[in-house]
């Protein structure tokens, strides 16, 4: 608030956003508290409960961020409050906000929370800091603050008795997700060379449809004794509904079938998803290959997932018991999903939390690429005696 009431009285016009509309009253408690103790009080042209304009011609209005006050809003600097619980399409209707702005400024400022719009901009912020050398993010811990070390009872007190995923999220300034991530078997990095050189057993790949987001085709091998998958590729082959892939003209049609078709060639295996919309999809595929006519259809197999969710948790569930290489350099998206994949929080039983405007897809094609039935076809089973 002092940040944004600095850059209000020299001249800018600031927007502060809450995601919901009861957290903008601590801001607004924070906003007359400061101009009343300090010489920006003798500097008002204007103060309301949510907004106060300064004779130098700046402002600083505190908002609900609802798509309306986003679309009908110009201002030079932008403060997201809880951000991570920022509606998707509100945000992104307040992406024009700052458009012919000297300054540009955004300041992002959570509560950490996987699989949301903050972790998306605190990534995309690392990332950036690399590239600059400069630091764009800051954290702090309730240790860090004089005022709540001064609690320290307390604190120690909630560390024993709520879940550690909860402890570390509101007061050590971590990504979790409820209840720990779903997946707790992946290694991410380091992944050792004869591992990823290994060949002994075919390539396994999967392949998830959407004619929007892209149809995403990935997979790896397993070791012998199917304790283990190497994911090697994760390719979005790229976009289009069935109409358009049966369209020559349509540029993705002979892009997405060739990519694909090396996957399921001279001993490698691909396991397509099938049943309900993607049927069409999958009629186009065997189609495809019969006008190919010189490959052998007992390469592809075809996989239909139940309405329910009851076949994808399964595969959830068998994917938790083996041990998971994913490079996420080489595989940033895979490797995010992977991460931020979540139980449904008021489900009675085991069921993958799903954001219908975009679900993981890449996630859904590596597991169809480790299925049961790809499993049981190239022979990997351990023997014991």
């Amino acid at each position: 608030m002092e940040l944004a009431l600095y850059l209000a009285h020299i001249g800018f016009t600031g927007i502060w956003f809450g995601a919901a509309k009861d957290q903008i009253e601590q801001p607004k408690k924070y906003l007359k508290w400061m101009i009343e103790n300090s010489f920006l009080k003798f500097l008002i042209a204007d103060l309301l409960k949510e907004s106060v304009s300064f004779q130098t011609g700046g402002a600083l209005k505190l908002k609900n961020l609802t798509e309306m006050n986003a679309r009908s809003s110009r201002a030079d600097f932008i403060v997201y409050d809880e951000e991570a619980q920022a509606d998707n399409d509100a945000y992104n209707a307040a992406v024009n906000i700052l458009a012919g702005s000297p300054l540009g400024l955004v300041i992002h400022i959570s509560t950490p929370k996987k699989a949301s719009k903050f972790e998306e901009n605190y990534d995309r912020l690392k990332r950036r800091e690399i590239i600059h050398n400069e630091q764009f993010i800051f954290s702090r811990t309730w240790s860090d603050a004089s005022w709540l070390r001064s609690k320290s009872d307390w604190y120690e007190e909630q560390q024993k008795i709520l879940p550690k995923w909860y402890f570390d999220q509101e007061h050590m300034a971590e990504f979790t997700l409820p209840m720990g991530a779903v997946f707790q078997n992946v290694i991410y990095r380091d992944i050792p060379s004869w591992i990823q050189a290994y060949d002994e057993t075919p390539l396994c790949s999967g392949l998830d449809w959407n004619p929007v987001a892209g149809h995403w085709l990935v997979g790896g091998r397993w070791h012998a004794n199917g304790e283990l998958f190497v994911v090697q590729h994760a390719l979005n082959l790229g976009v289009g509904y069935t109409h358009q892939l049966n369209d020559p003209k349509f540029p993705s049609t002979a892009t997405i079938y060739e990519r694909m078709r090396f996957y399921f060639m001279h001993g490698k295996r691909l396991c397509v998803e099938d049943g309900g919309i993607n049927i069409a999809y999958c009629d186009w595929l065997r189609e495809k290959r019969k006008e190919d006519g010189s490959l052998r259809d007992d390469f592809v197999s075809y996989e239909e997932w139940d309405s329910a969710g009851v076949n994808k948790t399964n595969a959830v569930l068998e994917l938790q018991s083996v041990r998971l290489y994913i490079d996420e350099q080489l595989f940033p998206e895979l490797a995010k999903q992977v991460q931020d994949a979540r139980w449904k929080d008021d489900a009675t039983k085991p069921e993958l939390a799903k954001d219908p405007a975009d679900s993981p897809h890449a996630l859904d094609a590596l597991l169809h690429a480790v299925s049961s039935t790809l499993k049981r076809d190239v022979y990997i089973f351990r023997e014991e005696w």
